[in-house]
């Protein structure tokens, strides 16, 4: 699907655009031309190659998914390489988004629906004035709308960080360790979508690339603050994660030391009995048992009274 907008030079703002105007408007400097599309399909591709003269590898990196977030200088055009973030089915997924920007045209590419640009797409048919300021300007507010995307995403899990935090530590569940594990993978995936961003949006704020006027690419360091808030956010996230995760290993390790020391405590208490008992259960020729009766009872008693005696000696010297 293709959707173009046309900023002409007198300042009025045409919704759909037809292609075949498209050489006729790029001959125009005055004018920007904004053409969106979701799905290439053969047509789309003939007409990235023809009408704006693209680079084959720049229309591959539009057509093959996974790129990483990137900056390439070309002759007529800037190609740039953005990932934003979505929640489909309860996980989270990277959506890629090409841009194509020249001196009076902007190329959005994108496999999927992205609901930061499809808002922007509604603003310009609302005859937004972030089209007449021209194609980079609109690039800033195509970039700006997508970075903030992941304000919602981080807000959501953060408040599951803290929850699932508590909930570790006051009653941990195998279940709890699970959902833990699963926000510190949403946190690892975030944490490699937001990196590679920053040296691109380090760039961008400069000012020395082409068709980035110096007036508006000061706009692009208030997406790099964002940017690095943002990673300031998920590497707290992550941090207190993990210390949660350390936290449950040590009370576990606690808790088994405390199994294991009661029941050596009370194997150690009946060691006596075991110990007399598995003497006088040998085959003796001569049984002290068959001599005088009250041997029988002061033994049982012997037995008995080692048990209380272990137990005063071992509180004694805390090892219980």
């Amino acid at each position: 699907m293709i959707r173009a907008y046309l900023s002409a030079s007198d300042g009025t703002i045409e919704c759909q655009v037809a292609p075949q105007r498209f050489r006729e408007i790029l001959l125009d400097e005055q004018a920007v031309l904004w053409v969106d599309i979701e799905g290439p399909e053969d047509d789309e591709i003939e007409l990235l190659l023809e009408v704006f003269d693209l680079h084959p590898l720049t229309v591959e990196d539009c057509i093959m998914p996974n790129v990483r977030p990137k900056i390439e200088d070309f002759e007529r055009y800037v190609f740039v390489v953005l990932q934003g973030i979505q929640r489909v089915d309860g996980n989270l997924k990277p959506v890629e988004l090409d841009i194509c920007l020249g001196r009076n045209f902007l190329i959005t590419v994108r496999s999927e629906t992205i609901r930061s640009v499809d808002e922007d797409c509604s603003r310009v048919e609302k005859k937004s004035p972030i089209f007449r300021r021209g194609a980079d300007f609109l690039f800033y507010s195509l970039t700006d709308s997508l970075i903030d995307s992941y304000f919602p995403i981080l807000d959501e899990v953060e408040a599951q960080v803290d929850e699932l935090e508590t909930k570790l530590l006051h009653n941990s569940t195998e279940q709890t360790v699970r959902e833990l594990l699963g926000v510190y993978q949403d946190l690892m995936l975030l944490r490699r979508t937001l990196s590679p961003h920053r040296e691109l949006l380090s760039r961008l704020n400069r000012g020395d690339l082409p068709f980035i006027k110096p007036t508006n690419a000061i706009y692009f360091r208030d997406i790099y603050d964002h940017l690095l808030r943002m990673g300031d956010l998920v590497d707290a996230c992550r941090e207190v994660t993990t210390m949660s995760l350390e936290a449950h290993a040590t009370l576990v390790s606690n808790r088994l030391n405390e199994n294991m020391k009661t029941m050596t405590a009370i194997a150690t208490l009946t060691l006596p009995l075991i110990i007399i008992t598995g003497i006088y259960g040998m085959n003796f020729s001569e049984h002290p048992e068959l001599g005088p009766h009250w041997i029988y009872h002061t033994m049982s008693l012997g037995l008995l009274g080692a048990i209380p005696i272990m137990f005063f000696l071992f509180r004694r010297f805390r090892w219980l």
